[in-house]
Parts: structure tokens; sequence; C-alpha cells
């Protein structure tokens, strides 16, 4: 790896060269985390160390969180508490978070107390999903401007840095220069310098327009207007949208007219990228939790959506039950009653994974509800088409009843434009109530699906009684 004078503990290793590529692959990070486990097992720590020292900074976090507790800590003691607060200011604002959680609170602030006020308060402003705050407050001496660690993990104050490149409006395009050189860890990170008129944010310029511009130029004659600004209090959520919806590579963050801050492009890539995975695990009803997270953790996210979900099983089971003479006289029915609400329940996922992704995504402006139910509609019935004449060939093939097939095949071409409607008309009518259309939209759209499935099948097979015995 390339030496970085920015880690005090990484040293040229003897055979490296600058041209080296630096990114590995995932299955290399998984071999090279394995062998850490085995050796910070052993006892064996700094050796450990000397395995990852020279990774990046992302790929170094990755194999230190992946340690067991008593492990991760260990390793932590050998490492530099400058080296531990380099290696998350390096990484996805996102990802460092994550790794910061991981190692938890009570190591954190053992890292932090040994470190310079300034370099603690730095590394913190990094970590916006950790609540930096806690472990501010558990340190033994306040850090300078604590107050920047007030606002909330989910808001654009969380995640702006206060150190950027700005410029007056009457100034040359060397002044704009020499402030970017004067900055020290955001420097790299910069795309824009902010051009001020009177101490009030009138508009930017890019890196490239500031490369190409002659040194004498005015700033004003290469500015450009500013897109979008946002407050402290911004939700994170609104400050991923802006960066989609514009494709915007930083957010400039304004006390009214003023500039205070700027949400660097790493932190807008890492914020949506939590909202996109947020939005992703609130569908599944598992947000908040992780693979390797405590089960107190996960036993609070999934099991009172399981409760609802049973709740839900009930009503299916009660509705089989109407029907417990038809399938008294004809057995085989109960065969095929996972197929009919299992192809709908997937059915009417995919179409609620598709609405809930355009409603995050800001997609469906200006789009009609009816229009877009009846297109949902029209894809279930083609789907129910193909579908229906497949299961009826399957289940003649099988049981060699006509009668069996057409109930069958009628019920999946039913239940799949339910499934399609339903889908479609869930998310859409709990976003008009208020509510959040990734949460609870998965269990009533499973439970439609199953019900109506059942009693398109069974209430056709009652029907049709004549036809399958």
């Amino acid at each position: 790896m390339e030496f970085d004078p920015r880690n005090p503990d990484m040293a040229r290793p003897g055979d490296g060269g600058l041209g080296q590529p630096i990114a590995i692959s995932l299955d290399r990070v998984d071999e090279i985390a394995t062998e850490v486990q085995r050796l910070v097992k052993a006892g064996r720590e700094s050796t450990a160390w000397e395995l990852i020292r020279y990774l990046h900074p992302a790929d170094m976090g990755s194999v230190v969180a992946s340690l067991p507790r008593g492990s991760r800590e260990a390793m932590v003691r050998v490492m530099s508490p400058e080296t531990v607060a380099w290696m998350l200011r390096q990484m996805n604002p996102v990802e460092a978070g994550r790794v910061g959680t991981r190692l938890g609170v009570k190591v954190l602030s053992l890292v932090f107390g040994q470190l310079h006020p300034a370099q603690a308060l730095a590394t913190l402003r990094r970590l916006p999903f950790l609540r930096p705050h806690k472990v501010a407050e558990s340190l033994d001496r306040p850090l300078e401007d604590e107050g920047a660690l007030a606002h909330g993990p989910d808001t654009a104050g969380s995640l702006m840095v206060a150190e950027l490149p700005i410029v007056d409006a009457g100034a040359l395009v060397q002044s704009a220069r020499q402030n970017l050189g004067e900055l020290a860890e955001t420097r790299d990170k910069i795309t824009h310098v902010y051009v001020l008129i009177g101490g009030e944010l009138a508009g930017q310029v890019s890196m490239v327009d500031l490369a190409l511009a002659d040194d004498a130029t005015p700033v004003r004659d290469v500015a450009s207007p500013i897109v979008a600004t946002v407050t402290t209090d911004t939700p994170a959520e609104e400050c991923a949208r802006l960066r989609r919806h514009y494709n915007v590579t930083q957010l400039p963050v304004v006390d009214g007219p003023r500039l205070t801050g700027v949400i660097l492009a790493d932190s807008l890539l890492g914020v949506t990228v939590e909202q996109d995975t947020r939005q992703m695990q609130q569908v599944a009803n598992v947000a908040g939790e992780t693979v390797d997270g405590p089960l107190a953790g996960s036993v609070r996210s999934r099991l009172p959506w399981l409760t609802v979900n049973l709740g839900t099983t009930f009503l299916a089971a009660a509705v089989v039950a109407l029907f417990e003479s038809t399938l008294t006289q004809v057995v085989v029915l109960a065969a095929f009653l996972p197929v009919v609400a299992g192809q709908g329940g997937i059915g009417g996922t995919q179409t609620l994974t598709l609405i809930v992704r355009a409603i995050a995504l800001g997609e469906l402006a200006g789009v009609e509800a009816r229009r877009l139910l009846l297109r949902e509609a029209l894809l279930g019935l083609l789907h129910g088409v193909w579908l229906g004449v497949l299961v009826a060939a399957i289940a003649f093939a099988w049981k060699q009843n006509p009668g069996l097939s057409l109930v069958l095949g009628v019920a999946m071409l039913g239940n799949m434009v339910i499934a399609g409607s339903v889908g479609a008309a869930v998310p859409l009518l709990l976003r008009r109530m208020g509510l959040d259309p990734a949460v609870a939209s998965a269990v009533v759209v499973t439970t439609a699906t199953d019900v109506f499935g059942f009693l398109l099948f069974l209430g056709l097979a009652t029907a049709s009684i004549g036809l399958l015995t």
C-alpha cells in the first residue's frame, strides 16, 4: 500500500511502490480477518497488527470490527489512539459510524481520551450515526466546541464539517486557491469553493473551473449559482434526496444567508446508502438491525412484527376453516393452497418494493394513483394469465382432474391481479394517511394475498364442487 504520512503507525513497506493498487477484494478481506482473529485469539496481537497496518482504512476498519468484543479491544490496544482516529476519519462516514458502534463508547472513550481535544473532536464529527455526544460526555476533559456534537444523528448538522474554503466575490482565483491550500484534512474531499458577498453565501466555484482559470481571473467570472442549501436541522433523508435529485456533490449548510458548514461528497453518498438501507430493512421490518448486532436488539426489532404477522395468519386460517366441508370432500385442494397464496404474496411484494422505492426516491411526483393502480393490475393480469395456464397444466398432469386445473388456474389469475392492485394501493394509502409505507405495507399485502387467494380458490372450488368430484 502507498505510504500515508497521516497514519502515525504506518511505515513504508520495504518492497512497496507508488504504483501498487490499494484496493483488495472482499475475499481477501475475509481471509485477512480470519487470520487476524486466529492470531489475536493466540495472544499475538502485534503480529496481527502487522497484517493490517498497510491496508486501506476501510479494510482495516472492517477487519477490526469483525473481531469478537474481547479480541477487538485487544487489537485496539495495540494500535495507537492516533491510528484509530486516523482510520475512522479516512473511512466513509457511515461505515466509520458502524465501526465506531462496534467498538463501543467505552473503547472509544479510552482512545479519544488520549488524543488532543481538537483531534478527538474532528474524529467524533465523522461518526454521525454513533451519537458521538455520548462519547464526548464520557471523556475526563471537555472538548473545545463540544456544542458542535449536539446536532441530532440524522440531521445535516451531524453530517457537516466546519472546515471549508471560502472566497470573496471580488477576489481573484489565486486567492481561492490559496484558501483551498490552507485547509487540512478536508482539502482532498472538497469539490467546490464557496463565494461570499458581504459575508453571505452568493455562489460557488467548482474545482475544475478553479484549476482551468487564470490566477488573475476575478472569482465572480467563474462562479456559478448555488443549487441547493440546507440548515443544521434538515433531516438526513432530505439531504439524500437533494443529492439524488440535483446530482450535487456537496451541500452547503446555512443559517439564514450565512454559511456555517458543508456536507462533503462522501458524507452525502454515505447518508444516501444509509437511507436506502433503512428503507430496505423497513420493508422486511428489521430496521436498525445488523447481522452481528446484539441478540436483544434483534428480538426488539423482529418479535413485534412476527407477533403481528402471527395474528394475520390466524385470519387466513379462519378463511380456510370456512371451507372445511369442501376440503373434506376434495382433500387434494389442501395441497394447492400454498401455491395460490405463495405466488400472490411474491407478486404483491414485487409491486410493494417497487412502489416504496419510488416513494423514497420521489419518482411518483405527478403520477396519478389511478393510473398506477391500473398499470399494476394490468401487470398482474398478464402475469396471472401465464401463471394460471402453467399451474393448470401442472395440476392436470399431476392429478388428471380437469375441474381442479380450471379452478386452480382461475384462482391464480385472480390472485395475481389482486396482488398487483393491493401491492400498489397499500403504500399509497399509508402515505396519504401520513404513515411510513415501508413499515407496515409488507404485513398488509401478504395478509391480503393470503386471504383473497384462499377465498378465490376455495370459493371457486365450492361453487364447482361437481367438477372436482
